[in-house]
């Protein structure tokens, strides 16, 4: 009898809805504008494809960008970066990453944070810091966007949105996105 509601359990907890990370916003073009940046190669900057901009129910903003414009490029020696997007929600604090395929191997560490600086006439403006700590360029080719030493960089991001869209809505591109729904 006991082993009959442990499975009942297991399953109505198996049913419940999954805890979403949706967040209404908007599609469009981003332009990385270098404002500090000490890195080798520099950290990428111009214009990107279509991305997203959003805010969750709680006001959190989220930040979903190209790899190559987030990552900054390649290193020659390295290979080259996929194409594809990552998806930040901004806390107002530091996120931290370590770099490394396995517990015994790092290759770097990065700090970083999305500010929002505010809107002016249509447009969203950004700040993306990151330091990079700790850097080892011997590390595998899936690492090809490690900047070649120690470094730190601040951009500014303009955002100008043309097309609303929700996050699970969005649908990756090569390097940028569309509104699937």
């Amino acid at each position: 009898m006991t082993r009959r509601v442990l499975i009942g359990l297991v399953l109505i907890a198996a049913c419940e809805q999954p805890v979403s990370e949706d967040a209404t916003g908007s599609l469009g073009p981003m332009v990385f504008e270098t404002a500090d940046d000490d890195c080798r190669p520099a950290r990428f900057t111009g214009t990107t494809g279509s991305l997203f901009v959003g805010a969750q129910t709680n006001g959190r903003l989220v930040v979903t960008s190209s790899l190559v414009s987030f990552w900054g490029p390649a290193r020659e020696d390295a290979g080259v970066l996929i194409a594809g997007s990552r998806t930040d929600f901004a806390n107002g604090t530091d996120v931290e990453l370590v770099l490394g395929g396995e517990p015994t191997r790092r290759c770097g560490r990065l700090r970083y944070r999305w500010s929002d600086l505010g809107s002016d006439g249509g447009t969203r403006f950004l700040e993306l810091k990151q330091v990079w700590q700790a850097i080892d360029v011997g590390c595998p080719e899936q690492y090809a966007h490690l900047p070649e030493r120690d470094c730190s960089s601040t951009r500014r991001v303009r955002f100008t949105p043309t097309s609303a869209c929700r996050l699970q809505c969005l649908t990756p591109n090569a390097d940028d996105l569309t509104c699937g729904c």
